[in-house]
């Protein structure tokens, strides 16, 4: 979630997946205006896998942490391209080190409030906190405007390891003493992934819970983030389901798109079809490139169940095909197509600069 000149938090990975991943929500209205609509979301998780050959399954968190703080920006100020930026507010309503450190990890979000004119919805992390300010981050302020005073933050805690799957592993992952044999969980980050595994614990001192495949370091308290896609390889013959509690976040969302491979999630509860998603803007350098021909377009892949279809932003032509999105492989039109709401999807990004998706606001729940 951290900010940069150009994007937000970079997010990419180079995955072939066969996959497989339903999702049921369930939210309720709140009334505050300081709270979000709360509920769960139900990921299913294909089964068919062994230790030999895994069944991958995409997921993404899609329910966040409740708001900590929400407020108006006093003063905003960057210090430096790709460097930090300083939030003040009014009063002091906070603590040293209240949203960062042993407080564990939290983020800003920024909401654009008239007349302020700059795109909506850019997520920072917190790196230091006082009485009235914080750090974050990336410049928020340039290149860039992602921030102003007077524009509203909101502040959470980020959703790790153990809020989504469980501390005791109540999403019920295949647990063992080895990776090599245990349900594995791939977290990816630029163009690297990291793998955890939920230990069954021994006499040794190591007690049972996430820890990372490689270094073995428990892994409970680690992030993932609103924006990040989670590939699962299971090892296990049977599915599984399993709840995440939360909040779902409303408000327009900024997710950094990379040349290359991005492994991508949702914040949205109702989901999105590739039509009303955002992608596409009609400017390279703000969404999906298109073209008249899927081997040089932007494609996503979205996967369903055992089947996968990949999609391009078609630039129409002069024999009845109009612009829109179509399969790359059928050209059947497919802007009704559904990115559903837990799952997370692969976008080919072959050129152009790295962006900011801003992921529409759910308007219903």
């Amino acid at each position: 979630m951290k900010t940069n000149t150009s994007s937000l938090r970079h997010f990419t990975a180079a995955v072939a997946l066969v996959l497989g991943v339903s999702a049921q929500t369930s939210f309720a209205q709140t009334t505050s205006a300081t709270t979000d609509p709360v509920g769960f979301i139900t990921l299913t998780v294909a089964g068919g896998g062994s230790v030999t050959s895994p069944k991958l399954s995409l997921v993404s968190p899609t329910v966040t942490q409740p708001i900590s703080w929400q407020g108006a920006i006093a003063t905003v100020t960057g210090s430096g391209v790709g460097a930090t930026t300083t939030i003040t507010v009014a009063g002091t309503p906070w603590t040293a080190s209240q949203f960062n450190g042993a407080a564990g990890s939290f983020y800003v979000e920024v909401v654009t409030v008239s007349p302020n004119t700059h795109t909506t919805g850019a997520l920072a992390v917190i790196s230091a906190t006082t009485a009235n300010s914080i750090t974050v981050a990336g410049n928020l302020t340039s290149p860039n405007v992602f921030a102003q005073v007077a524009d509203s933050i909101r502040i959470r805690k980020d959703m790790t390891f153990n809020d989504i799957f469980g501390a005791t592993n109540t999403a019920g992952f295949l647990s063992t003493d080895d990776a090599s044999t245990a349900d594995e969980v791939l977290v990816y980050d630029g163009s690297n992934s990291v793998s955890y595994f939920y230990y069954i614990g021994d006499a040794f001192g190591n007690p049972a819970g996430w820890y990372n495949s490689i270094s073995f370091a428990q892994a409970g308290n680690v992030v993932i983030g609103p924006h990040q896609g989670v590939v699962v390889k299971r090892k296990a013959a049977g599915g599984l389901s399993f709840t995440s509690n939360g909040a779902v976040k409303t408000g327009n969302t900024l997710f950094p798109v990379v040349n290359g491979l991005n492994v991508l999630g949702t914040v949205s509860s109702q989901g999105l079809t590739l039509l009303s998603s955002g992608l596409y803007t009609g400017n390279n350098a703000t969404g999906v490139k298109a073209s008249d021909d899927a081997s040089t377009a932007d494609e996503v892949t979205i996967y369903t169940g055992a089947a996968q279809g990949t999609y391009f932003y078609y630039i129409g032509d002069a024999f009845g095909n109009p612009a829109g999105w179509y399969g790359s492989v059928s050209f059947a039109a497919a802007g009704s197509v559904v990115m559903q709401p837990g799952a997370a999807f692969v976008l080919n990004r072959k050129g152009g600069p790295a962006f900011n998706w801003s992921l529409p606001s759910p308007n219903s729940f």
